[in-house]
């Protein structure tokens, strides 16, 4: 210890305290050690991760979740057939996924009154495109999840900041995140749509509807309900009946009914419109006042790692559809 330091705490330091003090700064050590260390072992598990193949890497992220590797050549549950369909897409998939690709096929399955209305789709944002923004407007990247920018005051938002963002976005691959390989056939751009509130004006929530159809069977249907997304996220499942059902793990979910809503007869038959011709697909959609607006089209939710409440509920979802 510096002679200064001692004798600025001589009143205080004694032949124990010292070492003590000692002992402390070594503990201390140990643990700055032990971080450089942690660092460097989840550098090392990215780089390798990022060089395994499809299947490896798949398989290992699973087993950091569940405990155990999947059935990749037999799947059964649920995240076992996602995380097939994950690296054996069918080419349709990157079609659906693509935000802007999708908006043609439901304007042509169910109409153009169910989209959200869009100011302008391009390949980078620019000054003229920035200038015919309204006041208040979501910034969308199509080639993946959780690209989205809500914008309710533009003036809080200049163009620089509107630029850096959007190009960040499109530089991004988001196949590599979890590879989902459909998503690697898109190509990304930004959209730019109406910014959707409800009365209150707060983000609508989401209504994301599971659709399940096997061959020669009645299609099944659960509802997601996703409370609060960007604020207190909560998620609540219904049946097709609208009675409340645990899907997820209780302290993610708010565990009260909410009432039926209006348009939910409606909804749940242009999802099912949406859905025809696939064994599983999930179709969202905000419900907002009279209105319903489709929001996307999702074939590897989670990229197969769904905490279902229960083993037993991953089976059941899973024996609902066929890869």
């Amino acid at each position: 210890m510096p002679r200064a330091v001692k004798n600025l705490f001589a009143d205080s330091l004694t032949a124990e305290s010292e070492p003590q003090m000692k002992k402390q700064d070594s503990r201390a050590v140990d643990v700055e050690k032990k971080d450089h260390i942690g660092e460097y072992l989840r550098l090392a598990r990215r780089s390798i991760m990022n060089v395994l193949p499809d299947k490896w890497h798949t398989a290992l992220r699973y087993r950091r979740v569940f405990g155990e590797f999947p059935d990749l050549e037999n799947p059964r549950t649920f995240n076992e057939k996602i995380c097939y369909r994950k690296i054996n897409p069918q080419p349709i998939y990157s079609v659906l996924s693509d935000k802007i690709a999708a908006r043609d096929y439901v304007a042509h399955t169910i109409g153009e009154q169910y989209l959200v209305p869009c100011y302008a789709i391009e390949s980078e944002p620019t000054p003229a495109t920035y200038s015919t923004l309204p006041e208040s407007f979501v910034m969308k990247a199509n080639h993946g999840f959780g690209y989205n920018l809500l914008v309710r005051d533009k003036a809080d938002h200049p163009f620089p900041q509107i630029y850096n963002l959007g190009r960040h976005w499109l530089g991004q691959d988001f196949y590599d995140v979890c590879r989902e390989a459909h998503y690697r056939e898109i190509k990304p751009c930004l959209i730019f749509e109406k910014l959707l509130l409800d009365d209150l004006g707060n983000i609508p929530k989401d209504f994301k509807f599971h659709c399940f159809q096997r061959e020669g069977e009645d299609p099944v249907v659960y509802i997601e309900v996703t409370h609060d997304r960007f604020t207190n996220y909560k998620v609540d499942f219904y049946d097709q009946d609208w009675e409340l059902v645990e899907v997820r793990r209780p302290e993610v979910s708010t565990g009260q009914a909410m009432p039926r809503p209006q348009q939910l007869d409606e909804a749940l038959d242009l999802a099912i419109k949406l859905a025809n011709g696939f064994s599983y697909v999930r179709v969202d959609f905000y419900l907002v006042g009279d209105a319903i607006y489709f929001g996307e089209m999702t074939f590897t939710p989670t990229a197969g790692l769904t905490k279902f409440k229960d083993r037993e509920t991953d089976r059941q979802w899973g024996a609902l559809f066929d890869v």
